[in-house]
């Protein structure tokens, strides 16, 4: 690896250790978890040190761990709605801007077959040695724009 490419690499290993609790404040969360454990199965009657008591706390623990998974499935049912509706919101667009693109080029479903004309023709240069490239693509992009223009296409 470059150097560049560990400098990259050590950098996004330090943003990423940054972005979790620390293991001091992973301990602070759970002891204080523990101590509002304790004072609600207190607060329910049960007395420290007795087999009721470590029943309530096992229980509060798996209630609280039960509402967490149902939040974190909310979460992810939610973000699944969303995704689902973005992903409509640009299929539509997707097709609005193909329809507008064949409409404008007159592809796909606006294609005239009937005419007989193919859809697309490259340009023809000029044989003359007096006009250049470039001018024989300006001619040809005007003689699109008129066309267009003739046929109602082009807006001004």
């Amino acid at each position: 690896m470059t150097a560049m490419a560990n400098c990259v690499l050590a950098v996004t290993i330090i943003l990423l250790a940054a972005c979790g609790p620390t293991p001091e404040q992973q301990a602070a969360m759970a002891a204080a978890q523990r101590a509002d454990d304790q004072n609600r199965c207190i607060g329910y009657g049960f007395a420290p040190s007795t087999d009721a008591f470590a029943s309530c706390m096992m229980t509060t623990a798996s209630q609280r761990e039960a509402q967490q998974a149902a939040d974190r499935r909310a979460a992810a049912a939610q973000q699944a709605a969303t995704d689902r509706q973005n992903a409509a919101i640009q299929a539509r667009k997707d097709a609005a801007d193909r329809d507008a693109w064949d409409r404008t080029t007159h592809q796909g479903a606006y294609s005239d077959y009937s005419s007989g004309a193919p859809a697309y023709s490259p340009p023809q240069f000029p044989a003359s040695s007096s006009s250049t490239p470039v001018d024989a693509v300006r001619n040809s992009i005007q003689d699109d724009m008129d066309r267009m223009e003739h046929a109602g296409t082009l807006s001004q």
